[in-house]
């Protein structure tokens, strides 16, 4: 008896949502501003952490991430009394000053969108592997520009505007002076190829590089000159009362009164020097530095102070379990390690990028996957890692897989590649897909199935040496998780919720029941039978039936994206959009059961339409019996005493979804789950 009521407690706790334990860890720690814009007295900044927004010219600031998908920001604009904010995945739009935000239309839904700019009433927008966009309607739609532009990685457009110039990682820079039409390379008198930001100035075109120091141009890019003044790493550029001033990671602030002939640091109340963004206003300056605080200085540059200072969470995009270490990715925060469940993170300082897409991780070794640089690789469990591309032809991964020995690696333009040599060395194994831009892999240790961003499903029944598309009965071409357990292949897309297999792909079936409409399910897990979907709203949800329904686990999170999930005993963990990891006790999942097997009490037909039948054993007393049916929030529907061993109910009024019926006697109380259609 006892039992039986501890099963019906924690059944229906997962209902009412009681039993989510949902608590935040202490980190990973957003950060790095990385552009600022001005409008009036309105100031916003993108971080790693979302948008920031100040109303008085940068005094006090705060967050505004309301309608983002991804809050890894990186660059905005203004057009036609509209902000622009572009990220990861997306641009977005802001016609209320920044309070809400809307996708900037759809062509740009899942692109890396590092860089905007405006010119004659024309929105640019650079990319990393799909090249310039151009926008003639404030960004509700776009056309790709990128005739004679071949760069891989657009890292910095600017404007003098007449010309567009886009600069680039490992191509130079180049310019267009028909509105994006073509393109031309422009690179005399540069020694490197690598653009950070490009700036307009005093009739002068300001360019800074990678390690080679800035340059200057007087002829619109035809050639350039390095600055006489040694200005390291510097992250862009901005102006103020007719002087010019550059950001520096390491140098603070330099400034120049003579268009850049001469510059000095001007630094004092700066204590943080590695900045990553410098921007100004009608009467102010501002700089933004790696660990998120901002700068304000009204002086022009004289003296600056803190005016923003509050500790905010990364983006933790993806995340690993490594021995006894938890390894977390973010969108724009570099790489965490936590050896205690999380109370503390220790911060990577051998990525050489703050951009991790992917991690795997098998026994010691631990693989992450990133934006620009390719694969590191670490074999203490996340603690150092080192550079791991031999045989590789792309930078940018963004999904793993373990089968055997094998490891495979999804690129985000390339295909897929293989190692057997824990990536020692990488082969390509790319024969037969429709599309290289894989967002999703998983193995059942025989079968390996790539997910694409448009083009659906493939799967390899040969380790990879050939792939064939599966995409019978599947309704979405963008598959952005992936998951396989026990005979079950589980795809998740982008907006079309779940989708199963039982037959290695060869046929699917939606299988959302209990998710909200249109889910963009964004990874999945799975635990001692159960499955879990980490969802585009916010929400965590199980399913105890093999995806058939879906209840939802989410009490106590944010509500913003969960980005991904992963099992690290004792714990469930979740990497939220700009909340950091949080972590929920398995127990309070794994406690929970729905038994169809006991032969004493019958529920039919499951799913039901109209009646609902119930049956039970006459070895169980019916004197004093009762049967109630709740709904998932613990309400009562139905109360009703029974005296036979046979009993219906009318269900024809409830709306679709899980239901729980409970039968209770003298001597046993039993749960059973139902399905309404």
């Amino acid at each position: 008896m006892k039992k039986t009521i501890l099963l019906l407690v924690a059944t229906l706790a997962v209902c009412t949502g009681s039993f989510a334990q949902w608590q935040p860890t202490s980190g990973p720690a957003g950060g790095y501003i990385r552009s600022f814009l001005s409008s009036g007295s309105n100031v916003y900044a993108a971080s790693g952490g979302g948008l920031l927004v100040s109303v008085n010219n940068g005094l006090s600031w705060s967050f505004s991430n309301s309608g983002l998908s991804s809050c890894d920001m990186k660059s905005l604009a203004e057009i036609n009394g509209s902000v622009l904010a572009s990220c990861d995945e997306n641009v977005f739009a802001s016609g209320d000053n920044g309070q809400s935000w809307t996708p900037a239309g759809t062509a740009l839904d899942g692109r890396y969108v590092k860089t905007l700019v405006v010119c004659n009433n024309a929105v640019f927008a650079g990319t990393y592997l799909h090249g310039v966009y151009r926008s003639y309607d404030n960004g509700g739609s776009w056309a790709a520009v990128n005739n004679g532009l071949p760069a891989k990685y657009v890292y910095w457009l600017a404007t003098d505007s007449v010309n567009v110039y886009a600069g680039t990682y490992s191509n130079g820079i180049y310019r267009s002076s028909d509105m994006g039409n073509t393109w031309s390379s422009i690179n005399t008198g540069l020694p490197e190829n690598n653009i950070m930001c490009i700036y307009w100035f005093g009739n002068k075109l300001f360019l800074s590089t990678l390690n080679s120091g800035v340059f200057v141009s007087s002829n619109n890019g035809n050639t350039w000159t390095a600055v006489g003044t040694n200005l390291p790493s510097v992250k862009g550029f901005t102006s103020l009362n007719g002087k010019i001033y550059a950001g520096s990671f390491g140098g603070g602030v330099y400034k120049s009164a003579d268009t850049g002939v001469n510059w000095s640091a001007v630094n004092t109340g700066l204590s943080e020097t590695d900045l990553w963004a410098i921007g100004s206003g009608s009467s102010a300056l501002f700089a933004g530095v790696s660990s998120g605080h901002i700068y304000r200085s009204v002086n022009e540059g004289a003296s600056w102070s803190l005016c923003f200072n509050t500790s905010f969470q990364a983006c933790a995009g993806s995340l690993a379990c490594s021995g006894t270490t938890l390894v977390a990715g973010t969108h724009g925060s570099n790489l965490f390690t936590s050896a205690n469940g999380g109370a503390s993170w220790t911060k990577t300082s051998t990525i050489s990028t703050v951009e991790n897409r992917s991690l795997v991780a098998n026994g010691s070794l631990v693989l992450a996957g990133t934006d620009m640089l390719g694969i590191y690789k670490s074999t203490d469990n996340g603690s150092t890692f080192t550079t791991a591309n031999t045989g590789l032809t792309s930078s940018w991964f963004q999904s793993f897989a373990l089968c055997g020995s094998k490891i495979f690696t999804g690129s985000g333009e390339e295909g897929i590649f293989v190692t057997s040599n824990n990536a020692l060395n990488w082969s390509q194994a790319s024969s037969g897909l429709g599309s290289y831009d894989i967002r999703s892999l998983a193995s059942d240790g025989y079968y390996v199935f790539a997910g694409t961003h448009d083009s659906g499903m493939y799967v390899s029944t040969d380790f990879g040496s050939n792939w064939i598309m599966i995409n019978n009965g599947l309704l979405s071409a963008d598959i952005t998780a992936l998951l396989t357990y026990d005979s079950l292949v589980i795809a998740g897309t982008r907006s079309d919720g779940i989708f199963v297999s039982g037959d290695h792909g060869a046929t699917w079936n939606s299988s959302s029941n209990g998710l909200p409409a249109q889910s963009y399910i964004r990874c999945l897990a799975a635990y001692q039978g159960i499955i879990l979907a980490g969802t585009g709203d916010g929400g965590v949800y199980a399913s105890f039936d093999s995806c058939s329904s879906w209840i939802s686990f989410s009490q106590g999170l944010t509500g913003a994206a969960v980005l991904a999930l992963c099992i690290a005993e004792p714990y469930l963990f979740a990497g939220i959009n700009a909340g950091g990891v949080w972590k929920c006790p398995l127990s309070a999942i794994t406690g929970i059961s729905f038994s169809t097997a006991d032969p004493c009490l019958v529920i039919f037909p499951n799913p039901a339409r109209q009646m609902l039948t119930v049956k039970w054993s006459t070895s169980i007393p019916a004197k004093y019996s009762l049967i109630s049916i709740l709904d998932c929030q613990g309400r009562m529907l139905i109360q009703q005493t029974i005296n036979s061993s046979t009993a219906e109910f009318d269900v024809s009024g409830f709306v679709p979804g899980v239901y729980l019926l409970r039968f209770t006697s003298e001597t046993s109380t039993l749960v059973r789950k139902f399905i309404k259609e």
